[in-house]
């Protein structure tokens, strides 16, 4: 599974290990990993299942877990699914589309966070939301077993090589989904002209290995990369728009120099960089009093002002 793309994840988790390891000793970070609960099954609306050309073997069964009330997380995914999210759906003419790929350091899914409260915001824009559940690292199936694995990535920065090996399939679920919505635009009154991906953390990791691969059957038309890797001297030809926001407070991306998106500008495509000065790392549908609470906003309006939304 492993292809340049996928070998140069391998240095940006390296070095987002090394930034969390030396955070540890003075801010305690990961303390969120103390309250996780068990969930039982969850309902939700319905999905596709995305084919997969290289298996993974996973024995443990999905599961879920609860990071407070109002965020939950998926993890032991072994299937890849679309979800579809029926509210962006209704209308008969075609609109853009907007696949969310949540974060969670391919080892579980955010899917409160990055996936149903975004998209909940994203429909009245027009935009037809599709939510990825990518394949996640294998772990002990158990509740117990998922939140040791946690502790370690989270609390005392274990597991870059692990997590390395897990993003290939993350980004293979992506461009799965992608010529998946292509090739349903008319089903679901997509315009196939008009297909983004929007990746957080982890996913926002996966976006840019699928930008970096640059298949020609799974190349989205604009790109949103949220609390992601700034750092990279490698830009796809005829690459994408691209919007990023990151705070520079971010405990595992705040050591990123700016590379990417100063290659992005001199390569000649577009791109909208927002730097903020907090709100540290995971403040999707989380405010914090900050200005990076404007992301959504501002993501909104780029959508607009790049004639991807009405």
């Amino acid at each position: 599974m492993r292809n340049p793309s996928t070998r140069r994840l391998v240095g940006l988790l390296a070095g987002a290990a090394t930034c969390l390891l030396n955070l540890t000793a003075s801010a305690a970070p990961g303390d969120w990993v103390k309250g996780v609960l068990p969930l039982p099954p969850q309902k939700e609306p319905p999905s596709v299942a995305l084919p997969v050309a290289a298996e993974q073997a996973s024995p443990a069964h999905e599961a879920w877990a609860q990071q407070d009330p109002t965020q939950r997380l998926l993890y032991n995914v072994s299937r890849p699914s679309l979800t579809p999210m029926p509210a962006s759906l209704s209308g008969d003419k075609d609109g853009p589309a907007v696949i969310l790929i949540p974060g969670g350091g391919f080892q579980f899914l955010a899917m409160d966070n990055e996936g149903y409260d975004v998209a909940k915001r994203l429909a009245p824009l027009g935009v037809r939301v599709f939510i990825l559940k990518y394949r996640t690292q294998p772990l002990p199936d158990s509740f117990e077993g998922f939140k040791d694995a946690i502790s370690g990535t989270f609390q005392r920065g274990e597991g870059a090589d692990a997590r390395a090996r897990q993003a290939p399939y993350a980004i293979a679920d992506a461009e799965s989904a992608i010529r998946m919505v292509r090739a349903r635009a008319s089903e679901w009154h997509v315009d196939p002209k008009r297909i983004g991906v929007l990746g957080f953390s982890a996913g926002a990791m996966t976006v840019l290995g699928v930008l970096q691969a640059n298949l020609s059957d799974a190349r989205p038309d604009f790109a949103g990369m949220i609390y992601g890797p700034t750092q990279s001297a490698d830009v796809p030809p005829h690459a994408p728009p691209l919007f990023a926001a990151l705070a520079a407070d971010d405990r595992f991306f705040q050591s990123q120099d700016l590379s990417l998106i100063h290659n992005w500008r001199l390569s000649g495509a577009s791109v909208e960089l927002h730097l903020y000065s907090a709100g540290g790392h995971g403040f999707a549908s989380q405010p914090h009093g900050v200005t990076s609470d404007a992301w959504f906003d501002q993501y909104a309006l780029w959508l607009k002002a790049m004639k991807f939304t009405p």
